[in-house]
């Protein structure tokens, strides 16, 4: 199962993205010019391991909200 997230924060977003590059499952994370701030690249084998790396992603300081989009295979 894929996903991107894309992700709002508050402050730097490049500290943001240094942080869930750690997070095992996040593929790829990128800072954003724009409205969004990040966007992470996420693969699980389903989706309660998905959501446990969200769950992850939300324990980053400054991390303030997700939007996930379920990639379709």
């Amino acid at each position: 199962m894929r996903a991107y997230v894309f992700i709002d924060v508050e402050g730097d977003p490049t500290e943001v993205v240094s942080s869930l590059r750690d997070i095992p499952g996040v593929k790829e994370a990128d800072a954003l010019f724009g409205p969004t701030d990040a966007v992470a690249h996420i693969e699980a084998p389903d989706e309660a391991a998905l959501m446990e790396v969200i769950g992850q992603m939300y324990e980053i300081e400054d991390l303030l909200s997700t939007d996930t989009r379920i990639v379709i295979e």
